[in-house]
């Protein structure tokens, strides 16, 4: 009987060394999350100064850029790890062929256009304006669930806006917000823009955005206390046609080539 618990007992401290070992390497891993200079980025900086990416366990590192251009050379280089960077710039580098892959939204300029809710691509140009976050088709599948966590951070950030609009009183010019990578207004951007080439397949952008990490990020938060900002949030939410509970999990093990075929 001594020596089924000892045998126990060493199992269990096996177990345990396993799991603390997991999470020091998690632990060791830091985001280096590069944002444009735009207030566009706002919930990527109130997520680091109000603490959400460390509530979610995710250590990140911010790093300044002027322009997208440099951001995405940055990004597809690997000096970087996550990118939020200009909307339109990065269709337009995921249709010259860059494997990004979109997995959440940010700030958009509020339109002063009045023509904007009426001419569809006036609203598509302005909504180009806006930032997207991105990971590079390095980022691993293993990690998928790394990424969730930073998003649901994001979504965090969105609540305390959402909640305290005055930490956000002093941004010029005034911006929405909104996490959701929301798929339907990028493909707006993306056939306005006439990105959308005679030899790729139909679905091809769809293959470039993972609104299935955002919908995970947003039901881990559902799990906790729910209040107007995630009520919001879960009322818009909609998936891609290449999203979940098909693809769920699998976009992240091959390229997004393979992933829209």
């Amino acid at each position: 009987m001594n020596a089924e618990l000892l045998h126990l007992a060493a199992m269990l401290a096996l177990m345990a060394g396993i799991v603390l070992a997991t999470v020091s390497d998690g632990a060791a891993r830091t985001i280096r999350l590069g944002y444009l200079d735009h207030p566009g980025s706002a919930l990527c900086r109130i997520a680091a100064a109000k603490g959400h990416f460390a509530k979610e366990g995710v250590a990140v590192t911010l790093v300044r850029f002027a322009d997208s251009a440099g951001g995405l050379a940055a990004l597809e280089a690997g000096t970087i790890d996550v990118g939020a960077f200009a909307t339109a710039d990065t269709l337009r580098a995921i249709a010259a062929g860059k494997g990004f892959r979109i997995v959440a939204g940010g700030g958009t300029p509020i339109s002063t256009n009045t023509l904007a809710e009426l001419d569809e691509s006036i609203r598509a140009e302005e909504d180009g304006r806006g930032v997207v976050v991105l990971v590079p088709p390095s980022w691993p599948g293993s990690e998928k669930g790394l990424l969730i966590q930073l998003t649901a951070a994001l979504i965090r950030a969105y609540r305390t806006v959402h909640n305290h609009p005055e930490v956000i009183a002093g941004i010029r010019p005034a911006q929405w917000y909104d996490p959701n990578p929301d798929y339907w207004k990028l493909e707006r951007i993306w056939r306005l823009s006439g990105l959308q080439q005679p030899e790729m397949k139909r679905d091809f952008l769809a293959g470039h955005v993972y609104e299935e990490i955002y919908c995970d990020a947003l039901d881990r938060l559902l799990l906790g206390p729910i209040d107007s900002a995630l009520q919001n949030l879960f009322s818009k939410a909609v998936c891609t046609p290449n999203c979940c509970p098909a693809n769920s999990g699998a976009l992240f093990s091959q390229p997004p080539a393979a992933a829209a075929q």
